[in-house]
């Protein structure tokens, strides 16, 4: 039976989720049930993230014509990672400007080092579980040194800054809208942020019926991802993730 990249992508995905779920078990004080954050005006706060975003949208049009800072040579994948920073900054000056704490961006300041060891390895067993589930794929062993090579540090910190983005609109729309209908939401947004990229490649309806497993996919991951409100987990498994449309074959 041959098994397609995106299918071997929501298999990694899974285990990756379930890894989560039993680590959390294990250590409950790590990620303990905290109560959703809630804002004294929760339309207002969603306007002014919605408003951030579309500051993003305008900055990244900008990257895309090239008039963000000019990345090549050697230093090209730390200029570029600090393009990101920049596209990304109305949502980072969000938080300051609304004055508002890193926990509604899903960024808890404890233990960071711990979140990250744990999301590190939950994501060398994606990448494992990955290789070894898609048809074609290169071993583990030699995709891993192609992942995490310093040339995709631009990679690491987009990722980043878009689970944060994530984490920002979520919180803000579940203050609003309650969580289900909020997974569903921002589910179905995260499907249509591949609409155009799609089309523009001609794809055929079969392959914009993905789009379906794209929304499954996310409301999957949103459930355990508001569960922990912890992007620094998160955030290393995503990347590694996205790199299997790279590295995973030579």
């Amino acid at each position: 039976m041959t098994v397609s990249h995106y299918h071997a992508l929501l298999i990694g995905y899974g285990v990756a989720m379930i890894s989560w779920l039993a680590i959390a078990r294990i250590f409950p004080n790590l990620w303990p049930r905290q109560n959703a954050q809630s804002f004294s005006h929760p339309w207002r706060e969603v306007a002014w993230a919605l408003l951030a975003l579309l500051a993003v949208l305008a900055i990244g049009q900008l990257y895309t014509r090239g008039w963000l800072l000019p990345a090549s040579g050697t230093f090209k994948p730390i200029i570029d990672a600090f393009n990101q920073v920049l596209i990304f900054s109305p949502l980072l000056l969000l938080l300051l400007f609304r004055r508002q704490s890193l926990k509604t961006a899903w960024l808890p300041a404890d233990r960071i080092w711990v979140r990250l060891l744990i999301g590190l390895a939950i994501a060398l067993i994606a990448i494992l579980v990955f290789s070894l589930a898609r048809t074609g794929s290169d071993s583990w062993v030699a995709i891993l040194p192609r992942v995490y090579h310093p040339k995709n540090i631009s990679h690491l910190v987009q990722v980043l800054l878009e689970d944060i983005a994530i984490a920002i609109l979520f919180v803000r729309f579940r203050s609003a809208l309650g969580l289900r209908v909020t997974i569903v939401l921002v589910a179905v947004l995260f499907a249509a942020g591949h609409i155009p990229a799609l089309l523009a490649g001609g794809a055929t309806l079969n392959e914009m019926s993905s789009l379906f497993l794209d929304a499954g996919l996310g409301v999957g991951v949103l459930t355990v991802l508001q569960r922990s409100a912890d992007v620094w987990w998160f955030w290393c498994v995503h990347f590694a993730m996205d790199m299997m449309q790279f590295y995973a074959v030579s």
